[in-house]
């Protein structure tokens, strides 16, 4: 958690710029999931992505920047949408290229999932499919 407190720190200035917005500095606390190797799927733990903020867009919901940074820039704006669901404080952002993820703003937790790598056309060659867990702190 002390990873959280240093993120927050020195990334409060993008919260200074937006004061109405509420923020969370995230980190991942596991991250697992599989690769294609060998012609069949073999799970795993991955490295953990770097810390990251998300920002409210001010309507309940997340910004599409902030979703796209929480993803390590592997989704791109077209078709990234971003929903509150008005029940217990979640928000789900959902991409075309099978990234999704899924956030409780009242307790601060939330997973990400990549899964366009299980979608691959070649019949030798899968990318990567991943979930991580992540607890963030309100800002």
């Amino acid at each position: 958690m002390k990873l959280i407190a240093v993120a927050a720190m020195v990334l409060s200035t993008a919260a200074v710029a937006q004061p109405d917005k509420d923020w969370w500095a995230c980190q991942v606390v596991h991250s697992s999931g599989m690769q294609w190797e060998n012609n069949r799927w073999v799970t795993g733990t991955f490295k953990d992505d770097p810390p990251f903020v998300l920002m409210s867009d001010g309507n309940g919901s997340l910004t599409k920047e902030s979703v796209k940074k929480a993803f390590d820039s592997t989704v791109v704006d077209a078709g990234l949408e971003c929903k509150d669901w008005n029940y217990r404080g979640y928000v789900s952002c959902m991409a075309v290229n099978g990234s999704h993820l899924f956030f409780n703003k009242e307790t601060g937790k939330g997973s990400a999932s990549k899964t366009l790598g299980a979608t691959e056309t070649g019949t030798d060659y899968r990318d990567s499919v991943s979930v991580e867990a992540f607890e963030c702190t309100k800002g």
